[in-house]
């Protein structure tokens, strides 16, 4: 999807979506980090647009406010960054903030006219200044392409207590390593059609120099070799997130794709974050967002399993906890943290399989240790010890 080149534009069916769980995470969010007692959290927004679309939707800045406003007043302050480069756009975004009357004494909201990068920098300065953490802050970073260099999403989680959602545009990289075979031919394979404000010199070079600097790897250029599609897939997603683990030392990574209605993959949205409960509500998120049936939400982890959010089946789950336990033993609460940490599911999902293991004939679930009086299909202990059938 090319830049718009309008102040205020349509709102996409996918972007609609990405909205929702946006919403539906920040609820939980703005909620929750209150009461941890810190006198201060951030919400970031990187690349916050005009605040509305054409139709009269809210954008993610207004999302991020109106959820503060439904919110009791909190001891807490609360600082809303929304950061957008376009002029015309950070007009509209300051009459839609306007729009909402006098802000109570605990939000604060900075609307920057610059690029993400540079406002991050300007973001962490005075706390670095003074050697103090930076407070609890959820980036959300929503470019168009792949103009936000890895090093700089690896600043925001390098703080112990920042979280990042960022919208991975995996079409249009594809678009451009494996061009259409007219451009094939021609040998233009990295001449952009359309060129945003944000974007360099067209051209292999300066693409290629853009791809080094989006994965923080050159690693990426190995999809190129690739004709086949869904191998550069499992290529370009798999190396972001081992950058988010590795690179970023993110404790949690997950990934989610978004697919149209030709089953063709137009981006994931990576979550990562140091902390437990955050994934927790963000899957929860995911698995509450209903796509309308314009565009599918699948977990992005393994290429061989498909899941849908929506509806949540066994089958699938149940596949993963035989393949990763079978003939071994472990906690419930070591069952739990895998369905949390490897799997797309949420934790709520996998009591129900573990009943179905242990009743199935003959059982492929036995109980080693467990409370007295403990009923039978029943894990509320974290300390029961399973057993699981080789």
């Amino acid at each position: 999807m090319a830049p718009p080149r309008s102040t205020v534009w349509a709102l996409d069916p996918h972007t609609r979506a990405k909205h929702a769980i946006l919403r539906r995470y920040l609820q939980a969010w703005q909620v929750i980090l209150p009461k941890g007692g810190f006198q201060e959290i951030a919400y970031f927004d990187g690349f916050a647009g005009p605040g509305s679309y054409s139709g009269g939707e809210d954008g993610s800045p207004i999302i991020a406010l109106r959820i503060a406003l439904g919110l009791p007043a909190t001891p807490t302050r609360i600082r809303f960054v929304f950061v957008e480069k376009d002029a015309r756009r950070v007009e509209a975004l300051n009459t839609a903030v306007a729009s909402l009357g006098t802000l109570p004494a605990h939000i604060d909201v900075q609307i920057v006219p610059s690029d993400f990068e540079t406002a991050f920098a300007d973001f962490v300065r005075p706390y670095e200044a003074r050697r103090a953490p930076l407070p609890p802050t959820f980036a959300f970073i929503d470019p168009f392409g792949y103009s936000v260099p890895f090093s700089i999403v690896q600043k925001v989680l390098s703080y112990p207590s920042c979280e990042v959602l960022l919208n991975f545009m995996y079409e249009e990289i594809n678009r451009f390593i494996n061009p259409p075979k007219e451009k094939q031919q021609s040998g233009n394979l990295f001449e952009e059609e359309q060129p945003g404000p944000q974007t360099p010199a067209s051209g292999r070079p300066a693409l290629e120099a853009r791809l080094d600097s989006f994965f923080g790897s050159v690693d990426w250029r190995v999809a190129i070799k690739s004709d086949v599609a869904a191998e550069r897939n499992r290529l370009l997603h798999d190396l972001y997130s081992r950058q988010l683990k590795v690179r970023a030392a993110a404790k949690y990574v997950r990934s989610f794709q978004m697919k149209n209605d030709r089953d063709v993959t137009d981006y994931f949205l990576f979550f990562a974050t140091k902390n437990r409960l955050g994934l927790q509500k963000m899957k929860e998120a995911m698995w509450r967002v209903d796509a309308g049936g314009e565009f599918t939400f699948s977990d992005a982890t393994d290429p061989n399993q498909t899941v849908l959010f929506g509806e949540p089946t066994g089958d699938a789950l149940r596949k993963q906890l035989v393949n990763r336990f079978a003939g071994t033993r472990a906690t419930v609460a070591e069952v739990a943290e895998f369905v949390l940490a490897e799997t797309a599911f949420r934790e709520t999902h996998f009591k129900r399989v573990l009943k179905e293991l242990e009743k199935a004939t003959p059982p492929a679930l036995s109980i080693v240790r467990a409370p007295a009086g403990r009923k039978s299909g029943t894990y509320a202990s974290e300390d029961m010890l399973l057993e699981f059938t080789k």
